[in-house]
């Protein structure tokens, strides 16, 4: 009969018949033994079952590498191994226990519940990395319970709960819980039951884990190597480009026909790189210089992002290398432009200057090389000497009329045409410009005709006779000045200047007032003392205002 594993009734059955035919003691004793060995056996018979279904899970378990498919599957199997009404599993982020999955829930209020290390039945099992388990979770008071948690449970009806950690090399990954709606006590065989599935769920979840990193990992990486690829196959192109001599707008047509929508190129992008309607724009820098940038018109996709990122520094060294040609160009009709102006030689023509021989031209000398002029039109411009150079289309009158007031001083002649009458008038234009300068006009943009009773400076005879004039009058003070070396001449202009007020006139020569008095003494001695009355020394001051204002008028300042 226990070979043929009888059932415990036909052993009762079996015992009365012993009893009438035999010994009752003995048949009872042996009945009660068959019936325990026969309960043994049954035992060892459903735990080898449920080491073999143990064994099958966690074969199971190893098949499933991702986690939103293992972690459903864990709680499903727990649910039927242990006979259980629910089964649930959570694990630990950020100092919670947060439930993952459910199996025979009534609601789904169990789901995304995030219970706090410290309290309930969950915070036990983790606390102490150890199965915990109550008859009762609604009645029990051995621990401290979570009102979200008692929520679920109450909604769950749940009553008799296990729970056992996901532990793993010394860390609890999380727990498993199983429960009943009834209140029922589990019995150690469950608990280890419980515990040997949560040991191969742990495993499964570490394993899953890091197949899922490694799988993001390499999906990133063939990302990435795609992406490589595809800026390869853009920067051959683009270098193509370059190569065979292609431009910005040449390169700008290779962007557009790579990418999906329509790329241009624009001087002021948005603040933030990106415009209204989708319009994306990848700032185009070459070291601290910002040229402007590439403009995507168009639903933008990752590829055309990263197609701009890569066009950028392409176009930017494009528009750099026209930059400099530019600038090259500018320097080189500049520096024909001097020559043109300041020397005989025939060459430059007008054309490689960049005038146009039959155009007529006015022409200014500007106080300072750097100085910010108004809009001129058809201006060419050149740096000489300190100087700005200024050929343009505009007439004198306009010139002057349009001339701000915060501009610097310039002397203006013209028009004219042609490579001699050209040259004549920047040496008008600079004899006007130092005359300005020497009568204090400054901030003036004037032709010579508007010097008035100065214009005789610009006239040779006139020239001529002031200096004879000076030499006749003050030629006894320049013999002394060039015998002592001592600046004698400009002593005196100076004590004039300042309206012959000795301290004054040693301070702006940055001397003592006695070395003054001593170079007075000899102005004095020389040109005797009735010099100093108002009419002598304001016919002094002119002749000597004068004689700087002509003096540098044909000296070799500014070519």
């Amino acid at each position: 009969m226990l070979l043929r594993d009888a059932a415990p009734d036909e052993f009762q059955r079996h015992g009365r018949e012993l009893v009438r035919s035999r010994d009752t003691a003995a048949a009872d004793r042996e009945t009660a033994q068959a019936l325990r060995l026969t309960m043994v056996l049954r035992q060892q018979a459903q735990r080898a079952a449920e080491l073999a279904a143990l064994n099958d899970i966690a074969i199971r378990l190893a098949t499933l590498h991702a986690p939103d498919d293992l972690l459903p599957e864990i709680v499903d199997q727990a649910r039927q191994l242990l006979g259980a009404d629910l089964a649930y599993l959570g694990l630990v982020e950020d100092g919670y226990l947060r439930l993952k999955v459910t199996s025979g829930a009534l609601t789904p209020e169990l789901v995304g519940v995030a219970i706090p290390l410290s309290v309930g039945l969950a915070g036990e099992v983790i606390e102490h990395a150890a199965p915990r388990w109550t008859a009762d979770y609604q009645a029990e008071r051995r621990f401290r319970h979570d009102d979200t948690a008692d929520t679920a449970a109450r909604a769950e009806n749940m009553r008799g709960l296990l729970g056992v950690p996901l532990r793993l090399r010394g860390r609890v990954l999380g727990a498993l819980f199983v429960g009943k709606r009834q209140e029922r006590d589990f019995t150690e065989h469950e608990v280890m039951l419980a515990s040997a599935l949560a040991a191969h769920a742990a495993i499964a979840i570490e394993n899953a884990n890091a197949i899922s990193s490694l799988n993001a990992a390499n999906d990133q990486l063939a990302r990435r190597t795609d992406e490589l690829e595809q800026t390869l196959r853009w920067d051959q192109r683009l270098t193509r480009v370059v190569l065979t001599g292609g431009g910005v707008e040449e390169l700008l047509v290779e962007i557009s026909s790579m990418a999906r929508g329509q790329v241009s190129f624009v001087a002021e992008p948005p603040d933030d790189g990106t415009g209204d309607s989708g319009i994306v724009a990848q700032p185009v820098v070459a070291g601290e210089t910002r040229f402007g940038a590439l403009v995507l018109d168009g639903e933008p996709v990752r590829d055309d992002r990263l197609l701009l990122d890569r066009a950028a520094p392409a176009l930017a060294l494009a528009l750099l290398a026209e930059q400099a040609a530019v600038e090259a160009s500018r320097r080189t009709r500049a520096a024909l432009l001097v020559d043109l102006l300041t020397t005989m030689s025939e060459r430059p023509a007008l054309r490689q200057a960049g005038l146009d021989p039959s155009a007529r031209y006015s022409v200014l000398v500007v106080a300072s090389g750097r100085a910010r002029l108004p809009q001129l039109p058809g201006a060419l411009t050149a740096e000489h000497g300190g100087r700005l150079l200024v050929v343009t289309t505009a007439s004198p009158d306009g010139i002057r009329r349009d001339w701000p007031r915060d501009a610097p001083t310039a002397g203006i002649a013209g028009p004219a045409r042609g490579q001699a009458e050209l040259r004549r008038c920047f040496h008008e234009a600079r004899q006007t410009l130092r005359a300005l300068e020497v009568l204090g006009r400054t901030g003036e943009a004037a032709t010579a005709g508007q010097l008035g009773l100065y214009r005789i400076l610009l006239d040779h005879a006139g020239r001529r006779d002031l200096a004879e004039a000076f030499e006749r009058v003050l030629g006894p003070l320049l013999a002394e000045e060039r015998r002592r070396g001592v600046p004698l001449v400009e002593t005196l202009r100076v004590f004039l200047d300042h309206g012959r007020r000795p301290r004054p006139a040693a301070t702006a020569l940055a001397i003592h007032v006695n070395t003054l008095y001593q170079r007075l003494a000899a102005a004095d001695r020389l040109l005797g003392e009735g010099w100093r009355s108002p009419q002598r020394a304001l016919e002094l001051h002119m002749l000597l205002n004068l004689t700087a204002a002509s003096g540098p008028l044909d000296g070799p300042e500014g070519g």
